[in-house]
């Protein structure tokens, strides 16, 4: 009845339609992966943000990356702002808006210094270039931050004077005083700047759309195998339809060979 499933044109159906279902599972199982990922980045943040602030060194050392379970963790760091070195950090938007962020190191009594976003400022139509950072206190000043992990990206050039990525060992390369393993989104500062920046909220925990999404490349994935089955047997009972069904026969007046040689018996006929 489905010998036909053996012809090229339905192998290649086959196999096309078992391509499309693996396809709609991974993507179902990428999505799931994202989800927990989100679901694991969401308890980072409920963890760290509005935390007590610790030492910068206790969670980032010179030289260490900033290990995952302390992302977004609150720091506190004491020193002078090297407004010299101070970098544009370009491409992120605030809330849709266009404009740049002043990354200025700040400079410990150690010798070591903590790359500090200060703040956001918007373009409001002009170029990167033409745009006046605000400087930042003068003097010592102890800065509250959101530390956050080293980025790797090919836009990283510090001495083109702005950076698209913070790479935290590629812009050490570039200053003369070595680098804390991670960098800070400004919180709050002491003494605070004569004219600030607009500072940056705390990552939100949101559930994002990623099972939901998995969910719905499941879905697909059901209905692609419950299609091909309607499909087989679609074509299956159209192909029954062809075949021409064998004649019923009459057993009851059908005789055999035998019999259409025998004598007919005397006492069956009638007398007249």
């Amino acid at each position: 009845m489905y010998r036909f499933l053996a012809t090229r044109r339905w192998l290649v159906r086959t196999l096309a339609g078992v391509l499309l279902v693996l396809v709609c599972v991974r993507l179902g199982i990428w999505q799931l992966d994202r989800n927990e990922q989100r679901q694991d980045r969401n308890a980072v943040i409920e963890a760290n943000v509005g935390g007590e602030p610790v030492p910068v060194a206790e969670v980032a050392p010179p030289g260490e990356p900033l290990d995952d379970d302390d992302r977004w963790r609150s720091v506190v760091v004491t020193g002078e702002y090297d407004t010299g070195n101070e970098l544009l950090l370009r491409l992120r938007p605030v809330d849709g808006e266009r404009g740049v962020h002043a990354l200025t190191p700040l400079v410990t009594d150690d010798g070591v210094a903590l790359l500090v976003d200060r703040g956001f400022v918007a373009a409001d139509g002009r170029d990167d270039d033409e745009i006046d950072l605000p400087p930042p206190p003068s003097g010592e000043v102890t800065v509250t931050a959101r530390v956050r992990s080293s980025e790797s990206g090919h836009d990283v050039d510090p001495s083109s004077g702005a950076v698209r990525y913070v790479d935290v060992e590629g812009i050490a390369a570039a200053l003369p005083y070595p680098l804390y393993g991670a960098w800070g989104e400004l919180i709050e500062q002491e003494p605070p700047a004569d004219t600030e920046l607009q500072l940056l909220s705390p990552p939100e925990t949101e559930a994002g759309p990623h099972l939901s999404y998995a969910i719905q490349w499941f879905i697909f994935a059901v209905v692609g195998v419950g299609g091909f089955v309607l499909l087989v047997r679609a074509e299956a009972r159209g192909r029954d339809a062809d075949d021409p069904a064998p004649a019923d026969r009459d057993d009851s007046h059908a005789t055999s060979p035998g019999e259409s040689l025998r004598e007919p018996d005397p006492s069956d006929r009638q007398v007249s």
